[in-house]
Formats: C-alpha cells, sequence, structure tokens
C-alpha cells in the first residue's frame, strides 16, 4: 500500500472518532466481509482476533500463529479501500520491543488502527498499569517513527479478569487504567463487556477519550449510545457466531434428508455478490 495513501487512511479512521456519529464495525475475517461492509457503505472495516482464529481452526487468545494472523489482515486490507483496524490481542508479545515490533508488522500489512489488551493471554490476568503503558508508548513511539498516525484502541480487561471484589473497585481501576492509557498513546478505549450506559459515560468523561464499547453487552441502543456521545461499537466474534449458527442449522436440514430454500428471499443471488467480489484483485 502506498505510505501517503495509508496515511490518509488512518487519519480519516481517527477523524471517524470525533464524528457525532456512533462508529459501528460488525466485525469480520475475511475479504470477502470487508467487500460487503464497502460495498454497502461501511466507513472502515474492522477484524475481530477470535472470528480470524476461528476461520482458520485456532481457539481465540493467541493460539493463532501471528504470521497466519498477519496474513489475514493483509489479505483483508488489500480487499478494500477503507480502513481497515485490526484486533491484535495482547500483541503476541510481552516486552514492549518485541510488541512495537510485531504491530510495525500490522502496519506494513495495512491496517491502520489497532485493539491492544491490557491482560496476559496465558493468565487472564491484568498487567501491571505501568508495564502496561510501557507496551503502549512503544506502540506510539514505533508509528511515529513508521510516519503512520496509527489508531490505537487500548482495551481494558478489568470486567473480565476477576480483578477486585465490587463494582465500585473495578470501576475506579477502569478509569485509572484509561487515563493512563490516554497519556502513554491511546486513542480510544475499549472497557469490554462493561454494557451500562452510565459507568461507561463515567469513564468517558473522566477520561475524556473516545470509548469503544462492545456490542453484545450494551444494554442501550445504538441510537442512545450514539446520543450519549459514545464513539463506536463493534461485536467481536458475533457476526461468525450467527453464520455459524445458520450453517449448522442448514447442515442438519441436508443431514436429515431435508430440502434448503436457495430462493432468492434466503440466499445471495450471484449477480449480487458480484457487485462487490472481482476476481481479478480478491486477495
Amino acid at each position: 500500500m502506498d505510505k501517503k495513501q495509508q496515511i490518509l487512511k488512518a487519519e480519516n479512521f481517527l477523524a471517524l472518532h470525533h464524528d457525532q456519529r456512533l462508529l459501528i464495525l460488525p466485525n469480520i475475517w475475511d475479504p470477502l466481509g470487508a467487500r460487503l461492509l464497502q460495498h454497502m457503505g461501511y466507513p472502515a472495516a474492522a477484524t475481530a482476533s477470535a472470528a480470524v482464529a476461528y476461520s482458520l481452526g485456532y481457539d481465540d487468545g493467541q493460539k493463532i500463529t501471528l504470521g497466519a494472523m498477519l496474513e489475514t489482515i493483509h489479505r483483508v486490507a488489500a480487499a478494500v479501500d477503507i480502513p481497515v483496524t485490526a484486533d491484535i490481542e495482547a500483541g503476541f508479545a510481552e516486552s514492549p520491543a518485541d510488541v512495537a515490533e510485531n504491530i510495525r508488522q500490522v502496519l506494513r500489512a495495512g491496517a491502520v488502527g489497532i485493539n491492544f489488551e491490557d491482560s496476559d493471554p496465558t493468565t487472564g490476568q491484568l498487567y501491571p498499569i505501568d508495564f502496561q503503558c510501557d507496551r503502549l508508548k512503544a506502540v506510539r513511539a514505533m508509528a511515529d517513527q513508521e510516519g503512520i498516525p496509527l489508531v490505537i484502541n487500548a482495551r481494558i480487561d478489568v470486567f473480565i479478569s476477576g480483578f477486585g471484589t465490587s463494582m465500585a473497585e473495578r470501576m475506579a481501576e477502569a478509569v485509572t487504567r484509561g487515563k493512563a492509557y490516554v497519556e502513554a498513546g491511546a486513542d480510544c478505549l475499549y472497557p469490554i463487556v462493561l454494557g451500562d450506559l452510565d459507568a461507561l459515560s463515567r469513564i468517558q468523561s473522566a477520561t475524556a477519550s473516545p470509548l469503544n464499547v462492545y456490542g453484545p453487552s450494551a444494554t442501550a441502543s445504538l441510537r442512545e449510545l450514539e446520543a450519549a456521545g459514545i464513539s463506536r461499537v463493534s461485536l467481536g466474534p458475533g457476526i461468525m457466531k450467527v453464520v455459524l449458527k445458520t450453517m449448522q442449522q442448514l447442515f442438519e436440514q441436508l443431514q436429515g434428508y431435508g430440502s434448503i430454500d436457495l430462493s432468492a428471499s434466503k440466499a445471495m443471488a450471484s449477480e449480487e455478490i458480484l457487485a462487490f467480489v472481482s476476481q481479478d484483485n480478491m486477495t
């Protein structure tokens, strides 16, 4: 990808976080999904690490190889003109230097944004705040060195890590981490699975940062999230799970010698698919 083009994509993607409209990211896992999003007018595409891993036969939690993840990111980014942000889990390394080098490869694969977790995938425990900030600073310094304004969505895993004994403790820790992560270079905060709108608004107000909400956990509608000033919402592997459930039901029907309705009302026609898929440049 041309570097000027990548810089422009990164700038445009960051600007979407400061728009009054909610940035809705129905996470995908392959070029086809990214093409469909672009065809439908979505301004950006986001991969989901779990969905990418599942599609290649791996479990989530950095069980997929970095090489396989990078290959998918490259294929997705090369297939569309819209910005692509990649879920890179915890960076596939621990040390700040190693994480930065891994994410340098993500940039060179064509992504302009990342999701970056603050818990150890092997233990599920939170990294110490100072250590995670060092990791964030290293990633930001690397992106600056590359000359690309990488959009960092810093995931806050307080609400899934078993931290604390009360919601008040977890909220306080989330705010502390959020403030530190923004200072370390994060552009957006992602307190995953926190769905209460009042709690989300408190974190947003305390950190003065754009917020990403995990859609399946949200207790408010998309319109309500937008009205509250939430910047973006993502669905993780949710879309893939719906697709897999549908496939399973179809397979069960066939297994029982049933029939499947492949009419236009139930299935996308070839002409519709060809409207956003080209044999020439699908990578």
